[in-house]
């Protein structure tokens, strides 16, 4: 039964991450004056523009990741009073930002994309953001030494949270911003 908890609060918590990281981009844009529609998986603007200035692109696209760094530095701050959920944010947290490490081969995502714009390189901030983030789950993992069976649950979790948030991004809601 606490295989499938695990699992079931991973999957939700993917979910719910996922939402808070493009919020993170459409409250970023909307402060800057953009309209914006925000899915699951992405944030684009309904104004018909791009962004009016470099400046605007690198705002928007470091808002995703800070949210879900923060997130992360949140679960490790209160991981005694949040117990296993602390683990499941922060190996989520690494989990989506190496995923969007990985997509940055052939598309560059958030850090990337900021890296590159800024000339710090394209793999500077995705090695810096997931390095840091690797630290936060040892952090958190020290303290849980977490069975085999929580491993097998991750694994399991992770792949229906992310297949379903790629998959089936229509299936969830859009919100205007």
């Amino acid at each position: 039964m606490r295989f499938i908890k695990t699992v079931a609060c991973l999957v939700l918590g993917i979910i719910v991450m996922q939402y808070l990281h493009e919020l993170g981009h459409a409250l970023m844009a909307k402060a800057l004056g953009y309209d914006v529609e925000m899915t699951v998986n992405k944030v684009v603007s309904t104004g018909g523009l791009g962004a009016k200035s470099l400046w605007h692109s690198q705002l928007i696209a470091f808002g995703g990741p800070a949210v879900t760094v923060c997130l992360a530095v949140l679960a490790v701050l209160g991981r005694r009073r949040i117990g296993e959920w602390a683990l499941i944010i922060t190996f989520n947290a690494l989990a989506m930002r190496a995923i969007a490490a990985a997509v940055s081969v052939s598309n560059p995502n958030d850090e990337a994309w900021l890296g590159s714009s800024l000339s710090w390189g394209m793999w500077t901030l995705p090695f810096f953001v997931c390095a840091l983030l690797f630290g936060l789950f040892i952090l958190v993992w020290r303290e849980n030494k977490p069975d085999w069976h929580w491993y097998i649950a991750m694994w399991i979790g992770v792949s229906i949270g992310y297949s379903a948030i790629v998959l089936g991004e229509r299936s969830f809601p859009i919100f205007n911003f």
